[in-house]
């Protein structure tokens, strides 16, 4: 994806937009577009039960939309719980309610990612990506 293209600008607005429907929760946020491939990662405070010691992570990538993730090394590497589905786009609240039911212990996603579609595909994500712009 081109870093100036208006789909950028909107991947940044939706994913600050996903990290104000977390609201106090979110502790760090980042876009790239390393290799054109875009990405996002949204670092929260919460915890799910049973990896209390270990960072969790909201992902976000073109291929697989979002996912949960928890750093297990130190090292920035991350394994991932689960994939949200659905949508590669979902609504901010969808996947706030999909951290808080990870959060109260749940299950609430695929445990295998979802291919939506293939890296820099000529679809309709740069378009709705581009409506998302403030």
């Amino acid at each position: 994806m081109d870093t100036r293209s208006p789909a950028a600008s909107g991947l940044v607005d939706y994913v600050r937009s996903v990290a104000d429907a977390l609201g106090d929760d979110v502790a760090e946020v980042d876009v790239d577009f390393d290799d054109g491939l875009a990405t996002a990662i949204i670092l929260v405070r919460s915890h799910v039960p049973t990896l209390l010691e270990f960072p969790l992570l909201l992902t976000w990538d073109e291929v697989s939309g979002w996912a949960l993730r928890v750093e297990t090394d130190g090292t920035g590497d991350t394994t991932a719980l689960q994939f949200l589905g659905g949508d590669i786009l979902p609504h901010p609240q969808v996947v706030r309610e999909f951290l808080g039911e990870a959060v109260r212990g749940g299950s609430p996603g695929l445990v295998l990612p979802p291919a939506f579609r293939m890296p820099n595909a000529g679809d309709e994500l740069e378009h709705r990506l581009a409506q998302f712009r403030a």
